[in-house]
């Protein structure tokens, strides 16, 4: 839980680990639209069916493949980013394909295992609603139903197959409700967690009403995880699962195979997948031999703490969610624990006094202030993208393959590419960029010049050097990029709607709070600030402090015009809260937090 203490044991047996990072990958349609070089087969061939459901081999070579391609283009961009600082990237590697092939195995049985799950429950969605769900990723794609089609069967789908998985994403978010829909976080737990952790730094200078959606959201996800994998593990005792594939059936030994294990508890490949997988995703590390046996280890020795801390939370008389089983459960017996341990943590007077004399200053109440930056950043205008594009007309009129490399590094505001005379590199993957950049190569031929072609970016002259013949979405391109200068009718444009929100505001007809919060008030940055001092960052605009002292030195209700060259805002000053000496008697709740907190890690760091 972000808001919690937790020391690193604890905060091991995190979101990741507990297996939602994967699920959640497989049915929040992550992989729906990626590269994929298997074309529509005339006969489909099951490797394994989950409790009657059949798996198909293109469907898992399909994940696979589109897993693989991303986990790979992650350890490139790590390894140029390795590069560019001048460090050795020699030992960033890419996750092996056996184990990525385990990992979408386990993704896909525990898939299955949730819809033959919601079909007993019957758990149905309709027609209709998968149809009104298919359009809006057409409208998204911003391409016509035909073009909309080619691009699904140049991914390995047909409108078809991609339907129904619409549907079964659908089935699994209604089945999810179904599990989680008796677990509601109450308003006594939330406000119970707020007092625990007011002083930390996640909640520093907050009152409740501006965190507690906050704390309810980290709650009920971090439940939810666990409920998510009881109800799997349990379920996956009652399934029948039936592999076709013997290659298939030695994978899934693999991933089910015991990594740690004290008594009933366990840990298995699964945990150990999940982890390499989000470690390689989301951390500068690569994979390695190294990580795997320092993951195992891991896994070892907090499952061998979480049971220690069970024990004792048993002993103290704190009672598990009967939903939750296995590790889950461990997770949270240790979580109550250590909220018991700060809970009941009551140290006297004496010591109280203590931590209060040694740390008197940091329990003063600093001066700080609340109030609203509303503003709006500077676009360009239509007028100005007219501008950019007579700009690229003149230099696609001399631009040939001989001199492309030039008139790039002189004229393109992409400076990452410009450098390198257009180039985006030896392959690009069209899936990743823009539509109209992707249709426009893919409809050119190797050789061609093509453009100007207008983006949200501006204009893009594209010289399509080669094409991948098997693969539509893969060229080799280099491109020059004309974006447009924001006018100063367009400033004004800017400036204009801000004045008037602010004569809106001075004449009483809007509040802050209604231009904060209200959809109608369109701004790109709406912000209120609650307990910012001079040390912080403005919101919306970033630190500066020659700005802070003016915003300090505004009156209650003042209103300062900033006009800078991100754009125009106005920034309020509603409140301010004046220095205040502390004293012992006023300080006394937020020491004992102080050192329960010490205490409880203390406590839990004693665990071995």
């Amino acid at each position: 839980m972000g808001f919690r203490s937790h020391k690193k044991g604890i905060q091991l047996a995190s979101a990741i680990m507990m297996g939602i990072f994967g699920i959640g990958m497989l049915i929040s349609g992550i992989l729906f639209l990626k590269n994929n070089v298997f074309g529509a087969l005339n006969h489909r061939e099951v490797i394994a069916t989950v409790n009657g459901i059949k798996i198909y081999r293109d469907d898992f070579e399909r994940e696979s493949y589109s897993l693989k391609n991303e986990l790979n283009e992650i350890t490139q961009q790590k390894i140029q980013q390795l590069a560019q600082v001048g460090t050795n990237s020699g030992n960033i590697k890419s996750v092996p394909d056996d184990l990525v092939n385990e990992y979408v195995l386990q993704l896909i049985i525990n898939k299955e295992i949730l819809l033959s799950s919601a079909k007993n429950l019957g758990i149905k969605v309709s027609g209709s609603d998968v149809n009104k769900e298919f359009e809006n990723y057409r409208k998204q794609s911003k391409l016509g139903k035909k073009e909309f089609g080619e691009y699904l069967r140049s991914v390995g789908y047909n409108v078809s197959s991609f339907k129904q998985t619409i549907k079964d994403q659908k089935i699994i978010e209604k089945m999810r409700e179904k599990i989680f829909s008796n677990d509601k976080i109450t308003e006594e737990e939330i406000k119970k967690a707020y007092e625990r952790n007011k002083y930390t730094q996640s909640f520093a200078n907050q009152d409740f009403d501006d965190v507690k959606d906050q704390i309810k959201e980290t709650m009920t996800q971090d439940k939810n995880i666990m409920i998510l994998n009881s109800y799997l593990a349990k379920a996956k005792e009652k399934t029948k699962i039936v592999f076709k594939d013997k290659n298939f059936e030695n994978m899934y030994t693999k991933v089910k195979a015991v990594v740690a294990q004290n008594g009933e508890y366990k840990y298995t490949n699964e945990a150990v997948n999940e982890q390499i997988i989000n470690s390689v995703s989301q951390t500068q590390q690569g994979y390695s031999d190294k990580l795997v046996n320092e993951l195992k280890t891991t896994l070892k020795k907090n499952l061998d703490k979480f049971v220690k801390i069970s024990e004792k939370a048993k002993a103290a008389g704190i009672k598990a969610d009967p939903d939750l089983i296995g590790v889950d459960q461990l997770r949270d017996y240790s979580q109550k624990y250590y909220n018991y341990l700060i809970d009941s943590y009551k140290p006297d007077d004496a010591t109280l006094q203590a931590r209060f004399n040694a740390k008197r200053d940091s329990y003063n109440t600093q001066n700080s202030i609340g109030g609203y930056v509303i503003g709006e950043e500077y676009q360009a205008g239509e007028s100005d993208f007219e501008g950019a594009k007579k700009q690229a007309d003149e230099i696609m009129k001399t631009t040939t393959k001989d001199n492309f490399a030039a008139k790039a590094k002189e004229f393109s505001k992409d400076p990452e590419s410009a450098k390198n005379g257009g180039s985006l590199g030896e392959t690009a993957d069209l899936s990743q960029l823009v539509p109209e950049f992707a249709n426009a190569v893919k409809n050119g031929k190797a050789g061609d010049i093509v453009g100007p072609i207008k983006t949200q970016f501006g204009y893009h002259i594209i010289y399509i050097q080669s094409k991948d013949p098997k693969n539509d979405n893969v060229a080799k391109v280099s491109h020059i990029l004309i974006t447009p200068t924001i006018s100063e009718a367009s400033k004004q444009k800017v400036i204009k709607k801000v004045q008037n929100l602010k004569a809106e505001i001075e004449s009483k007809k809007v509040t802050w709070d209604n231009a904060e919060k209200q959809d109608k008030y369109n701004f790109s940055v709406k912000e209120r600030f609650k307990k910012l001092v001079k040390t912080d960052a403005i919101p919306g605009i970033g630190k500066n402090d020659e700005l802070m002292n003016q915003i300090f030195a505004l009156k209650i209700d003042g209103i300062l015009e900033r006009n800078d060259a991100t754009g125009y805002y106005l920034i309020a000053k509603t409140s301010e809260i004046p220095f205040a000496q502390a004293t012992f008697e006023n300080s006394k709740e937020r020491v004992r937090l102080e050192l329960a907190h010490e205490y409880a890690d203390k406590q839990l760091d004693s665990i071995n």
